[in-house]
């Protein structure tokens, strides 16, 4: 993944002022590249970024003179398994264990040339003639409009925006009565912070719908050189009739065609629109090193595999959603 957004400075830096404020962190030749943060209490090392990215590249040293991986736990988020990451080394003392966590959705587009054609292939007849008759009906029912914002945007333009994303977020998520991670106030910083200036740096861009002057879509998407990835989208609820998120996928697609994208990326998690639109599924891992030296390093790292399996086991059991009922009860008003 050539130029990942979530290695950039930009995000980094960003990342560690609102996650580990002047905490420290570190390098490794063991894992060149990567930074991590270390736990407060633990010899446990997460790279920056943590969930917060959309898919980790890496590589892991074959031959390394320091080994300063000794006594120590590396867990490295979000690495997507269509990747080619390169996990061996010649460390004989280096141990890795792989725990799937998430589902990922693609529309791999290297072999089509217009929106048309990638929906012939993937959306069946019946859906393609509903879906551009919901194109047709938003566009003649009322003054809409499409914006992306790549590249430039003023700072007004940006924050009016931002504020309206929240506003819909939370309205979205209200209405569900659940909890949405985005909307907790650390992280909702972090977003409205680093989003500005990697619009500017092409690294990520704004799609926004408008009813007149009002946004009533906005999705967050960052990118690689190649890949668009699918951060954070929300629509109005009150045009739910009027399918929006259909029609913004399809915006999307066009874009990402016409400036000749290899990949739209849904990213991590299930919902019913990424299956339906995607032609990739793929998997992601959290992958977990280790210095098998160590009794407590061991145990350590197998606490975390045991953990994160725990955790997958939830989710494909639909429990996890209970949890996610009682953190919106419990946090309700802070939302």
């Amino acid at each position: 993944m050539k130029r990942n957004p979530f290695l950039s400075e930009t995000f980094k830096t960003i990342w560690l002022k609102h996650f580990y404020y002047e905490r420290e962190y570190f390098t490794f030749n063991i894992i060149p590249k990567l930074e991590f943060v270390k736990n407060k209490y633990l010899p446990l090392y997460c790279n920056i970024g943590k969930t917060n990215t959309k898919g980790i590249n890496y590589r892991v040293s074959k031959n390394i003179e320091d080994q300063d991986y000794k006594g120590r736990v590396f867990i490295v988020y979000d690495v997507p398994n269509h990747t080619k990451v390169k996990t061996r080394s010649n460390e004989p003392n280096l141990s890795l264990h792989k725990v799937i966590q998430y589902p990922g959705f693609r529309c791999v587009l290297d072999n089509y040339n217009s929106l048309n054609e990638y929906m012939a292939d993937v959306i069946s007849r019946k859906s393609r003639y509903k879906f551009r008759s919901y194109k047709r009906k938003i566009e003649s029912s009322f003054n809409c409009r499409h914006k992306v914002f790549f590249g430039e945007i003023s700072d007004e333009e940006y924050h009016f925006i931002f504020a309206r994303f929240k506003e819909l977020l939370r309205k979205r998520f209200l209405n569900k009565k659940t909890i949405n991670n985005n909307l907790t106030p650390k992280e909702w910083k972090f977003y409205e912070e680093v989003t500005l200036p990697m619009i500017r740096k092409k690294k990520a861009a704004l799609f926004v719908t408008y009813d007149g002057e009002k946004p009533i879509t906005i999705t967050l998407t960052n990118f690689s050189e190649k890949i668009m990835f699918d951060v954070i989208r929300v629509f109005d609820i009150d045009y739910s009739k009027y399918r929006l998120g259909i029609v913004g996928i399809m915006k999307q697609l066009e874009w990402c065609i016409e400036h000749k994208l290899k990949a739209l990326d849904f990213s991590k998690g299930y919902f019913e629109y990424k299956k339906r639109w995607s032609n990739q599924i793929y998997w992601f891992e959290y992958h977990i090193y280790y210095d098998k030296k160590s009794l407590f390093s061991c145990l350590l790292a197998l606490a975390y595999y045991r953990f994160y399996h725990l955790k997958l086991f939830l989710r494909r059991n639909d429990l996890m959603h209970i949890a996610h009922k009682l953190s919106f009860l419990r946090n309700k008003k802070n939302m």
